[in-house]
């Protein structure tokens, strides 16, 4: 019965992919009305994590953002849709849903080290970044091939969902059934080890509030709050002296994402972990105050006291 699920739930995405993305938008503007204002969907967590992140603005200065992120919400579902009917890297390419600012900064710090991590957050779409080898619209090239990519994931509990998003992630690749940089989370350091004679790119999704207590998680200053964080990218590049880069995507008009790439370092052995993952929130937070709509709120990202 599962794989008949997984088999219908495809099949549909693929004939909803069909459809212009403009179509899904409209239809994604309906889901984010339904979202905060009909079902009500995890609108107590998003209040809660927006009160606790800007405790100088009352109910209703919140309540623009809070309608913000709704409609990204919506634009997410849209794009998610889309995207997973999309089974054409040219087509995707042609979209121009999102457009790598700078390659010259990712070419530099792939260059100068054994291998580079991408640190990025719940920030635009993050399930778009596998398709980073066809956004690049300049004439610098990025030196990332299928072959060098990886994209390290969590499984999830569902395997329904787990298959359903596996291909969905996949649907920008030339070669989907080859690709070898599809990663879970628990085995990365044993791939990167296994691999530490290949130049990679490791593009990890790094949250605050860490899935699992560990006596690797440390705390940070992020969002005016001392927060527990996960530190496996920064770990991993520390231990075998990687490059490290902050990947933002910012939306600078519906349909339309900027990623953008900032240098953390060079050499991650010449860095404490703690000096990592600072850095790396305060750019984040940076983002999120920029354009608070842009983060996924609905995650319990703050404990309640």
């Amino acid at each position: 019965m599962r794989k008949i699920g997984t088999w219908l739930i495809k099949a549909l995405l693929r004939l909803l992919g069909l459809l212009p993305l403009r179509v899904h938008y409209a239809l994604g503007r309906v889901v984010a009305w339904l979202a905060e204002d009909v079902f009500h969907y995890r609108r107590d967590v998003v209040i809660h994590n927006l009160t606790k992140c800007f405790p100088d603005k009352n109910v209703w200065d919140l309540k623009p953002i809070r309608k913000d992120f709704y409609r990204h919400f919506g634009d997410l579902v849209a794009e998610a849709v889309w995207f997973g009917g999309c089974r054409n890297a040219e087509r995707l390419h042609r979209q121009r849903l999102v457009e790598v600012e700078n390659p010259e900064v990712a070419a530099h710090l792939f260059e100068v080290a054994p291998s580079m991590v991408v640190m990025y957050s719940h920030c635009g779409n993050w399930e778009l970044y596998g398709g980073i080898s066809s956004y690049n619209y300049t004439d610098t090239p990025l030196p990332f091939t299928e072959q060098n990519y990886c994209v390290v994931y969590l499984e999830q509990t569902d395997k329904m969902w787990d298959d359903i998003l596996r291909d969905n992630r996949f649907a920008p690749l030339k070669d989907r059934k080859n690709f070898p940089g599809y990663i879970e989370s628990r085995d990365i350091i044993r791939y990167a080890y296994a691999h530490r004679g290949e130049k990679k790119v490791y593009n990890l999704n790094t949250d605050q509030r860490p899935y699992f207590d560990s006596p690797g998680n440390i705390e940070v200053d992020f969002m005016g709050q001392r927060v527990q964080t996960m530190t496996g990218a920064a770990a991993l590049a520390r231990k075998l002296g990687l490059s490290v880069a902050y990947l933002t995507m910012r939306p600078d008009r519906q349909g339309h994402y900027l990623m953008r790439y900032t240098p953390i370092c060079e050499d991650a052995s010449k860095m404490s972990v703690q000096e990592i993952m600072q850095t790396y929130y305060t750019l984040l937070e940076k983002d999120i105050r920029e354009q608070p709509g842009n983060y996924l709120w609905t995650h319990q990202r703050f404990a309640r006291n």
